[in-house]
């Protein structure tokens, strides 16, 4: 982070408690010895990345160029290397500073010696004719005392010769040299040459301008995508400012790679108003898991998006964000369910206030029994429940009314509806001046339809005790891994069609004749969808609720005669017993789905 000392900026970074004894320091001060805010940031986020790269060494003591073990004091030189890259970095720009100075005072030296130069060739024609005009008005005066007589037209030629000298004159002093160019006014050896005009260099708009004008600006652009590359830009503005388009160089673009890459996971769930310098160090000091390479690819693709509107503009030359490459392994890659964890899923009670027992039941089923995405589910109209070649389907369409869209073209579909979701009663959902089938979700303004429940449900699975691999798009993979694990006739492009993706192999066929695909065979496919373990009901019975109760009371007695003992985790024990028992109850009297064998 930026430490202000005095009057010049500082580098100010701690070291992680694992390392300092190998620095022997507990954090790292070095000077920028300057006072803009805007070149130390730049310098910080320099030595920011740099440092990093010394810690990543420091962690394996190994040299990544040369892939060999080094010592403590090997660490300290790639300290002092840092320093004295520091030191160089200022010296070359003071260096650059002063020559930049030089140039400007010979320029603004030249530009005086043209203008005198100007200036005199305008006094030595002024001083002509003043002259030629004095001789004129002499010779006049002369005849007009001898009595002379002049011809009307020796008269008239004087007079006129008087009078464009006059205004010639006149001009002169009241604009200086730029009217001595008028024809006939000044000898061709006097004229002045014409200023240079000065090229106006193209003003480059700063990256908020330019969003507002390429992105936000554009009503075609869906709400969620204006949202995120918002995001994107305020944290790039945050950390070097809202700098001009053209100045946004490849440099800057690795800088804010190396930044992202170091920023804390949690960065990216919480208010985006924190400091980033200190994020950093924070995941430094206690070693905590930074962005994933899937989440830094995502703020590239952004930015790089609204490159390509800027290149069509002609607001930007290139696109600095483009082919970059990202560590796309998955921490916790998703998978499948496994039937004890749709067992454990079925025995255990909604907690969620919000939504209900019943909605939750119904998505969930609705994606173990289709393989439907979680915003394609939640955006299910009433409309979109019709009958296909006779077989109910749900329709997944794009809604431009709502801006929501499917994820891809293909996406766009039609979905049987599988027989153990009609008998469990899916369609009761449907409410006559409703839009929504599940019209309990509320549709909030700066997100997908949905995301409330995903929070929810993710939270729940998480208090179950449910792997972090394990999350609702693994519906989807269960849908997929079972139908394509079957052993009867199911073709490959009829699971690709149910699930909206594209066609597992590239054949011209494939590609010309999917949408040729029957209802009927799509049918058979998602009725191949089996699950032993898996049974949710729309709400708890009126006997469980009453024996929750009862059991609450009881060991809720037992806990107060426990703390009047002072017996040691009573309560956690007691409410455990509480969760436990309620989970018997719910898995003891299952309403299961009817599955024609």
């Amino acid at each position: 982070m930026l430490a202000l000392v005095g009057t010049h900026y500082h580098f100010r970074r701690v070291v992680p408690v694992a390392l300092r004894p190998l620095f022997g320091k507990t954090e790292f001060w070095i000077s920028l010895k300057t006072g803009n805010k805007s070149e130390a940031r730049l310098s910080a986020m320099a030595l920011h990345a740099r440092t990093s790269a010394l810690f990543r060494t420091a962690r394996t003591m190994t040299d990544p160029a040369q892939n060999k073990p080094i010592t403590k004091d090997d660490l300290l030189a790639l300290y002092e290397d840092i320093i004295k890259r520091q030191e160089e970095v200022i010296e070359t720009t003071e260096r650059n500073a002063a020559e930049q100075l030089k140039i400007e005072r010979y320029t603004a030296s030249m530009t005086r010696y043209e203008d005198l130069l100007k200036t005199r060739a305008f006094l030595t024609y002024s001083t002509d004719a003043l002259e030629r005009l004095n001789q004129h008005i002499i010779t006049l005066r002369q005849d007009m005392i001898t009595g002379k007589m002049q011809d009307k037209a020796s008269l008239a030629s004087k007079t006129e010769e008087i009078e464009r000298l006059h205004d010639t004159l006149v001009k002169l002093f009241q604009t200086g040299p730029a009217l001595s160019q008028a024809p006939g006014a000044v000898p061709p050896s006097h004229q002045l040459a014409p200023p240079a005009p000065t090229p106006i260099a193209p003003t480059s708009p700063r990256l908020t301008e330019a969003l507002q004008t390429a992105l936000l600006a554009d009503n075609q652009k869906s709400d969620a995508t204006k949202k995120e590359t918002t995001r994107t830009v305020t944290l790039f503005v945050q950390a070097f400012g809202d700098k001009p388009v053209q100045e946004i160089t490849g440099r800057l673009a690795g800088e804010f790679r190396d930044l992202l890459f170091s920023l804390p996971a949690s960065y990216a769930k919480s208010k985006q108003d924190m400091d980033l310098n200190a994020e950093v160090e924070r995941a430094q000091e206690f070693d905590l898991p930074t962005l994933s390479g899937k989440s830094v690819k995502n703020h590239f693709m952004r930015l790089s998006a609204l490159w390509n509107q800027l290149i069509r503009r002609e607001l930007a030359d290139k696109n600095p964000w483009s082919n970059w490459d990202f560590d796309l392994t998955k921490r916790n890659p998703r998978r499948a369910w496994t039937d004890d964890e749709l067992a454990l899923l079925s025995s255990s009670v909604w907690t969620c206030s919000t939504i209900s027992q019943a909605t939750f039941a119904g998505i969930t089923l609705v994606a173990a029994y289709s393989g439907m995405r979680l915003g394609e589910i939640c955006n299910l109209r009433n409309e979109g429940i019709q009958k296909v070649d006779g077989i109910p389907c749900f329709l997944i369409r794009p809604h431009p009314e709502d801006k929501w869209t499917p994820k891809t073209e293909v996406s766009v579909r039609n979905v049987p509806i599988h027989s153990a979701l009609l008998d469990w009663g899916i369609l009761d959902f449907r409410k006559d001046g409703e839009k929504f089938l599940f019209s309990e979700l509320k549709t909030p303004k700066s997100s997908p339809r949905g995301t409330d429940f995903g929070r929810n449900f993710s939270k729940f699975k998480t208090t179950i005790g449910l792997p972090a691999a394990t999350t609702f798009h693994s519906f989807r993979h269960t849908v997929s891994t079972r139908l394509r694990n079957q052993t009867g006739d199911l073709r490959e492009l009829w699971i690709d069609a149910l699930l909206g993706h594209e066609a597992s192999h590239k054949s011209q066929g494939a590609t010309t004749y999917l949408s040729g695909i029957e209802t009927e065979n799509l049918r058979q496919t998602v009725e191949a969808v089996r699950y032993p373990t898996l049974f949710l009901r729309h709400k708890l019975l009126c006997q469980d609720v009453f024996l929750f109760g009862v059991i609450r009371r009881v060991i809720t007695s037992t806990c107060d005669k426990a703390v009047g003992t002072n017996e040691p985790g009573a309560y956690r024990h007691a409410t455990g017993g509480i969760f436990g028992i309620t989970l018997i109850v719910s898995w003891m009297k299952p309403t299961p789905i009817s599955v024609a064998p």
